[in-house]
């Protein structure tokens, strides 16, 4: 069997001059969209009543979010579908988000001091060499951690909505509310799920890549992805790099 040359990096840096350089040129970006921000401090005051604001997605951003916003005393609502989405990816965080995030340390499943990634251009990245004794890349489930901060989020608030988001009504008059639509499962254990309204001031879209509130309000498309995807043992990680 022949054997195959990798282009060799050392953490993010290339390891020898020898090697073949690897560039990432991005598409050239053809027209851009014109943006409104429709929320900030000079915006009129809603008298009566609290800010309502809905978070589509319950992964750590969405979390994050909720409970941020609970916190400062804007009604709150998450909208996740899976509760228990175990995803074989997005599982690696720095150690600087546990104290950041305020993060019990036992919420660190393994901890990594070595990977390597390959790409299907046989770009190989070593990860690892640059830590120092005490660091690791802390590797979390994200069933776990992503139930972690919306149950935190709750605590200090937020409503947490077992459904799907389906689409978005967009306010046509000043200071109208954006109409959400969802399948809601709360309670249900199967079946296609409750068709249900919310109305509200403000939307965070946290549902990532392909999310349906992006498209809502026709941000448009994703030309690129990255994914980091986790095959063998903690210490030593098999990972593919898709650009």
């Amino acid at each position: 069997m022949s054997s195959i040359a990798l282009k060799s990096f050392l953490g993010l840096r290339i390891s020898s001059p020898e090697t073949t350089q690897f560039s990432y040129r991005p598409k050239p970006i053809t027209h851009r969209r014109k943006f409104t921000v429709v929320a900030a401090a000079t915006s009129p005051k809603i008298d009566g009543r609290n800010l309502r604001v809905a978070v589509i997605g319950g992964g750590p951003a969405g979390g994050a979010a909720a409970e941020t916003l609970a916190k400062g005393g804007i009604e709150t609502f998450l909208i996740e579908r899976k509760m228990d989405n175990c995803k074989p990816c997005g599982g690696a965080i720095p150690l600087c988000m546990v104290g950041e995030f305020d993060l019990p340390l036992d919420i660190i499943d393994r901890r990594v001091t070595k990977m390597k990634m390959i790409s299907p251009s046989n770009v190989a990245v070593d990860i690892g060499r640059t830590l120092k004794s005490h660091e690791y890349i802390g590797m979390v489930r994200r069933e776990v951690l992503d139930d972690y901060l919306r149950n935190r989020a709750k605590e200090n608030g937020a409503n947490i909505i077992n459904g799907l988001f389906l689409k978005m009504d967009i306010p046509k008059e000043k200071n109208a509310p954006y109409v959400l639509h969802y399948s809601s499962y709360d309670g249900k254990t199967g079946g296609v799920g409750e068709k249900t309204t919310l109305e509200v001031d403000a939307v965070i879209g946290a549902d990532g890549a392909n999310s349906r509130v992006a498209k809502s309000i026709d941000a448009g498309d994703y030309e690129y992805a990255i994914a980091f995807q986790v095959f063998s043992s903690s210490l030593c990680l098999l990972c593919f790099l898709f650009l």
